[in-house]
C-alpha cells in the first residue's frame, strides 16, 4: 500500500495529477486508477491517529483494551490496513526466526442478524484468522469438533459449543502471541444490547484478554462510548484514540480538508479538470460532514456516473445526483458532534475535575475580597454636632 502525504510535497498538484495517457483508456481503467485501494492519501487526522495507534500497539502502557473511535466514514478501516502493513513490515525478520509467531491478528465483528451479538461467530472468525494454513507448528486443540484435515486446514463442526470455541481461541492466541487482536466494526458487539448485556459483553473481552495476555484493539463508531461508560475499572484498563473528522469552525482543519479535496480533484481523469476546491468545496463538505472516507466513496460514485455519460468533467449535477440525502448527513453530523464533545477536553471539564479533586474551591466557598476603593476620590466625612455652649451674658432678673 502506497501512502501519499500532501503536506510533504511542494507541488502537490503535479504529484497527484493523473498520467495524460489515462485519458485514452476505457472508463473502467480510469475509475480503477482513482479507486486504487493500494494508494492512501495521508492527511493530518489519519497520520495523528496512525501514530497514536502504532505506539499503543507496540507499547500499551498498562492498557489491555485499545479503542479507536470516530464517526462512520472517517477512514478507520483504512487506518487498520495501514497498521497491519506497518506491523508486518517491522516484524518480517522476527517472523522468519519464530515461525509460529503472528505479530497482529485482524477480524471484523459480524453484525447480529437478529437479537443481540453472538460470541460464537466472533470466536470462530478469530480462531480461523489465528490458525492460518500456511503457518508451521500447527496447534492441536484436543477437541473432536475442532480438527485439522489432511491439507492442514482447520475444520470446525457446526455442533461445537461456544465455550469450546472460546477455549480454542484463547489457546491459539496464547500460542501465536500477537501484539494485538484488532477487531473492526467493534460497535456490532453492543448492538441491540441493554446496560447489563453490554457489561456482560465487556466481561467476555476482559476475560479473553486476561486468559491470553493479548490486548484487544477495537475500531468503531461513537457507539463505543457506551462501553467506556460502564465502569471506572474498564476506563482504567482502556486507552482511547479519537480519529475525528475535519471541523469547519477550525481554520487549520478546513484548510486540510480543502487540500485533500484538491488532491482527489487532480486524480480524476478528465480533459477539463473539475473545480471541486474552487467552486464546490462547500457542498462537498456539507454532504461528507468533513469525513475523508465518505468524501472518497462519494467522489468515486460521482466519477463513475460522469464516465458513464462520457462527460468532459465532473459537474455539480453529478455530485448532487450521487450525494447522501441531507437527512442522513444531519444524523451523521449530530452523532459526530455529540461524540466529539464527549471525547474532547474542555475548560469546563477541567474546572470540574479540579473542583472534584480539591484543587479549586467552589465560588460559594471562596472568601469574598474586600472592595477596592480608589484613592483619588475623597471619602465623605461624617458631620459631628458640636457640644452646646451658652453665650456669655446675664440672664434677666424676675421681679
Amino acid at each position: 500500500m502506497k501512502s501519499l502525504n500532501p503536506s510533504q510535497n511542494g507541488n502537490s498538484s503535479q504529484y497527484y495529477r493523473f498520467p495524460p495517457e489515462l485519458l485514452d483508456q476505457p472508463a473502467q481503467v480510469r475509475l480503477d486508477y482513482f479507486k486504487k485501494p493500494d494508494i492512501t492519501v495521508m492527511h493530518h487526522n489519519l497520520i495523528t491517529a496512525y501514530n497514536q495507534a502504532h505506539r499503543a500497539i507496540r507499547e500499551p502502557a498498562g492498557a489491555s483494551i485499545l479503542m479507536v473511535i470516530g464517526p462512520s466514514g472517517v477512514g478507520k478501516s483504512t487506518l487498520l490496513r495501514l497498521l497491519i502493513k506497518k506491523i508486518l513490515e517491522e516484524s518480517l525478520e522476527q517472523m522468519t526466526k519464530a515461525v509460529s509467531w503472528l505479530p497482529i491478528v485482524s477480524v471484523n465483528a459480524p453484525a447480529p442478524g437478529r437479537g443481540t451479538f453472538r460470541w460464537k461467530n466472533l470466536y470462530l472468525l478469530i480462531l480461523t484468522a489465528v490458525d492460518e494454513p500456511g503457518i508451521d507448528q500447527k496447534i492441536n486443540y484436543h477437541n473432536g469438533n475442532i480438527v485439522r484435515g489432511a491439507d492442514g486446514v482447520l475444520r470446525i463442526a457446526e455442533k461445537v459449543t461456544e465455550d469450546a470455541l472460546r477455549l480454542a481461541m484463547i489457546k491459539a492466541l496464547t500460542h501465536r502471541k500477537p501484539y494485538v487482536l484488532a477487531v473492526d466494526e467493534f460497535q456490532h458487539i453492543g448492538k441491540m444490547a441493554g446496560p447489563e448485556q453490554l457489561e456482560a459483553h465487556m466481561d467476555c473481552v476482559k476475560s479473553a484478554v486476561d486468559a491470553s495476555q493479548v490486548p484487544w484493539m477495537g475500531f468503531g463508531t461513537y457507539q463505543l462510548l457506551k462501553f467506556l461508560n460502564l465502569s471506572p475499572q474498564l476506563r482504567r484498563r482502556t486507552k482511547t484514540i479519537h480519529f475525528g473528522r475535519y471541523r469547519l469552525e477550525i481554520d487549520s482543519e478546513l484548510k486540510e480538508f480543502k487540500r485533500v479535496l484538491e488532491h482527489f480533484q487532480h486524480r480524476l481523469a478528465f480533459s477539463q479538470p473539475p473545480p471541486l476546491r474552487q467552486k464546490y468545496w462547500e457542498f462537498c463538505y456539507e454532504r461528507s460532514i468533513g469525513n475523508i472516507g465518505t468524501l472518497k466513496d462519494w467522489l468515486t460514485d460521482a466519477y463513475d456516473l460522469a464516465l458513464s455519460e462520457a462527460a468532459s468533467t465532473l459537474t455539480l449535477d453529478h455530485l448532487i445526483a450521487t450525494a447522501k440525502p441531507a437527512s442522513d448527513c444531519e444524523r451523521m453530523a449530530i452523532e459526530a458532534i455529540d461524540g466529539e464533545e464527549a471525547l474532547t477536553d474542555s475548560r469546563a471539564k477541567q474546572n470540574q475535575l479540579r473542583l472534584l479533586l480539591g484543587l479549586t474551591q467552589a465560588k460559594s466557598q471562596q472568601q469574598p475580597s474586600p472592595p477596592q476603593v480608589a484613592t483619588d476620590i475623597p471619602l465623605p466625612t461624617k458631620q459631628v454636632s458640636k457640644k452646646f455652649k451658652r453665650n456669655p451674658k446675664r440672664d434677666p432678673i424676675k421681679k
